[in-house]
């Protein structure tokens, strides 16, 4: 009895060992990534005019539905992160964006989002977007308007 157990006791461990491998592996038909290249945009939005940054028209549909007469690009910046690092960004207006890739899965990255003014946390949630997609997060308010930020990832 003792050496049928041992016998199926070793199986099983062979076995285990054997899907350990596959169980690590990335679902067919993608390759484990090896980070994210994040891109934030900083666009500011008034009524103070009609004016329309022409470098924001791929996402002149998203950003009327804001509700602002005038969009600007104030800034843009693009880094690269390893899985779980961390990326800094500076917003106008003496703010910090914090961006963490966390997870790949089903063609979508998810992001933990900072947003902090000086130690005054402003914002602090996961969002998820399609690989190679943004997401718009309504900010704070900046001069004569509020800020917008684009924020873009794809997988590497």
């Amino acid at each position: 009895m003792m050496k049928l157990l041992e016998s199926r006791l070793r199986r099983t461990l062979l076995f285990s060992l054997f899907l350990l491998p596959l169980s690590v592996s990335a679902p067919a038909g993608e390759k484990a990534p090896q980070g994210v290249q994040l891109s934030i945009g900083t666009i500011l939005a008034s009524n103070e005019s009609d004016d329309f940054d022409a470098k924001l028209s791929k996402m002149k549909n998203q950003l009327e539905v804001i509700k602002y007469s005038s969009y600007r690009l104030v800034k843009e910046e693009s880094q690269k992160v390893p899985w779980n690092g961390n990326a800094l960004f500076e917003i106008p207006g003496g703010r910090t964006l914090a961006v963490m890739p966390q997870e790949y899965r089903n063609s979508r990255v998810s992001l933990k989002v900072r947003l902090q003014e000086g130690e005054k946390p402003l914002l602090d949630t996961t969002v998820r977007i399609r690989n190679r997609g943004n997401f718009l997060l309504g900010g704070p308010a900046h001069e004569e308007g509020v800020l917008i930020l684009s924020i873009s990832a794809t997988v590497q």
